[in-house]
């Protein structure tokens, strides 16, 4: 259990406009509610990239923007939904960095700063006390970049390197039990989807599936269940989402010869969220577990990709830990410091009870 924090009782009103709901289908409102994080691009390489965050339940939006970065992507919530990290330009040092962000606090901080390198594809762990990333630099040798894995300890900052070889491992993600990471990995034009223990020193690179001729990447977790995306077949190289069943891929069912479906946040459930070219650009879905939903919404000329999600279950986690640690009883373990200021007191409460019941 976590050292005990001051606790200065203190109690404020928040008051938010009232909006109206967000629907995924003319007759079918938001199946779940929570808050989504989702990157916005007209084009990859067109660097113009942004975050947003989206209230399920009352339909707001923000942008998360600064004149400290641009191209901001790949978003992820850790231990609470007001603390995010992300990727972006750092247009001061001009290479990728590793960003966090405090939705209540506004605090902005580069966590790579001029560290020289490329930092990129960050996910943190379980207990939002760590982060995994891809971090590469140019190999003169190789005439190329050369990618590894990196995890940084947030409250000291210190980094320790995974891996150190050629081979490219990228998009990193914990899993469920922190114990572990899983990746994709670039060897000699084809990729794989590989797992790696962080529990040793110096453990092997284990392949959790590889088919020749054929991409994989994008590993996600949901509990023991594994998804990831691959091309449909080597001659069909369009992208599909699928899940690892005894070993073997199984294609979930929105999947598509004619489209491409990318970018899931697998929940608990057996239901995702994703994102698919059927309507030609990149757009958000939601996939209940036998219906895909288009996020109607959210849809732009634009493309909509990276969800990330925290769900209106976490957050009542979030209320009653609080709530018990503030009148001293048992709680679980969990990150209750909302506005990150070192105090958990009732204002923290109140942020957490915001994301069910807007005030």
């Amino acid at each position: 259990m976590k050292a005990a924090k001051t606790f200065i009782p203190l109690l404020c009103i928040i008051t938010a406009g009232v909006r109206l709901p967000l629907f995924v289908h003319a007759e079918s409102e938001i199946l779940t509610n929570g808050q989504l994080l989702y990157h916005s691009y007209s084009s990859y390489t067109a660097m113009d990239s942004v975050i947003y965050n989206s209230d399920m339940r009352t339909g707001k939006q923000t942008e998360i923007t600064s004149d400290h970065f641009i191209n901001g992507m790949n978003a992820d919530f850790g231990s609470h939904p007001y603390d995010i990290v992300f990727m972006a330009i750092d247009p001061a040092a001009d290479e990728w960095d590793i960003y966090r962000y405090n939705r209540i606090s506004k605090k902005l901080i580069n966590l790579t700063a001029n560290s020289g390198y490329r930092n990129e594809d960050p996910k943190f762990s379980p207990d939002g006390q760590k982060i995994i990333f891809k971090r590469g630099y140019w190999s003169h040798e190789t005439d190329d970049f050369v990618y590894d894995l990196a995890e940084m300890h947030l409250a000291s900052g210190n980094i320790r390197m995974l891996t150190d070889d050629l081979p490219e491992q990228s998009m990193p993600v914990y899993s469920a039990d922190g114990t572990a990471v899983y990746y994709s990995l670039l060897d000699k034009g084809e990729t794989g989807i590989f797992r790696l223990s962080l529990m040793q020193e110096n453990s092997v690179q284990e392949c959790i599936f590889a088919e020749s001729g054929i991409s994989s990447y994008y590993p996600m977790i949901s509990g023991e269940n594994l998804y990831f995306t691959k091309w449909i077949s080597a001659d069909l190289p369009n992208d599909s989402i699928v899940r690892l069943t005894d070993g073997k891929p199984v294609s979930l069912p929105f999947n598509s010869n004619v489209y491409n479906c990318s970018d899931s946040f697998p929940l608990a459930d057996g239901s995702m969220f994703y994102s698919s070219t059927q309507n030609g650009s990149y757009d958000l879905f939601f996939y209940d577990g036998s219906i895909s939903h288009p996020l109607t919404m959210l849809h732009t000329e634009r493309n909509e990709l990276g969800a990330s999600f925290f769900s209106d279950a976490e957050a009542a986690v979030l209320i009653r830990n609080t709530a018990d640690y503030l009148v001293q009883k048992e709680y679980t373990e969990c990150n209750m410091d909302a506005d990150e200021n070192g105090i958990v007191n009732v204002i923290d409460l109140v942020y957490f009870k915001q994301l069910r019941t807007p005030l």
